[in-house]
């Protein structure tokens, strides 16, 4: 149980991890299309979001699966497997979200915390 539990946890935070960085680099990128022609931008777009997010992937989450290795036995030691494992997670939910936050409406979700707007 504990094992697919464990996994669940790595996998989610991977993909929210990988698709933020896909939209940040994607969003780099569209900010040169008007240098070069739309065929040769949609090309070059393609090849260089592949040759930067494959090998970003395949690290990414042998990255991931140590932290969240070494971050569970630290919580292990402290309140249990279980819970270092939700700790952990929650923590990088928290961290992530705040990432989504300030890249979809560039809102600082701490200081929201901290002070209760959301500003603009």
């Amino acid at each position: 149980m504990y094992r697919h539990l464990f996994r669940f946890v790595v996998m989610t935070v991977t993909i929210l991890t990988i698709n933020l960085l896909n939209n940040a680099i994607s969003k780099y990128i569209v900010s040169y299309k008007n240098h070069y022609k739309p065929i040769v931008f949609t090309l070059l777009g393609m090849a260089v979001t592949v040759v930067i997010l494959y090998p970003l992937f395949i690290k990414l989450e042998s990255w991931i699966k140590d932290i969240s290795v070494k971050a569970i036995k630290s919580g292990r030691s402290v309140a249990g497997k279980y819970f270092g494992l939700l700790f952990t997670f929650l923590t990088a939910l928290l961290i992530l979200f705040y990432f989504y936050a300030k890249m979809w409406y560039h809102i600082d979700f701490f200081q929201v915390l901290l002070h209760g707007k959301a500003g603009g």
